[in-house]
């Protein structure tokens, strides 16, 4: 039916092997068959790639977009959220704290590199004194805080 080579690949089109739409369900649970005509409902595509190791197929995800009230978001991978909100692991382990001081959390963004790997006073000081990602040296164009896992 298909060649193992168009599902193992990614082209520069946007198609892809394997998609999954989810759309959410309205909150008309009783039985009637009315639709909602305002908005369109709320709803994530996956998009994936077949990828061949070992003889077995494993599926990859390559892009994810979310529709909320009609507008469209891309998801983006965030580099080093992982350790940041990891709440089982135990807070001296290495890797969730800031590269610059090596002393508080990782909250902020380095934008469009992604890297997040630094704390909100390490990144406000850092805007003043360069304007590279201290991890892969990349020009930055913004900076971004996110609080996560905050028990306030």
């Amino acid at each position: 039916m298909f060649e193992e080579s168009d599902l193992v690949k990614v082209g520069d089109v946007d198609v892809y092997p394997l998609a999954v739409k989810a759309d959410a369900s309205s909150d008309n649970h009783d039985g009637s068959n009315e639709t909602e005509t305002s908005s369109k409902p709320n709803s994530q595509i996956t998009q994936a790639v077949f990828e061949k190791e070992k003889g077995e197929f494993r599926v990859k995800v390559v892009k994810q977009i979310l529709s909320v009230n009609g507008m469209r978001y891309e998801l983006q991978e965030i580099y080093g959220i992982g350790n940041s909100v990891e709440s089982d692991v135990d807070d001296n382990e290495q890797g969730k704290e800031c590269v610059i001081c090596l002393s508080e959390p990782r909250d902020t963004i380095v934008h469009p590199c992604r890297h997040m790997c630094m704390c909100s006073g390490c990144a406000k000081v850092l805007r003043f004194q360069t304007n590279r990602c201290p991890i892969c040296r990349q020009p930055v164009e913004r900076l971004l805080e996110i609080k996560v896992g905050t028990e306030e």
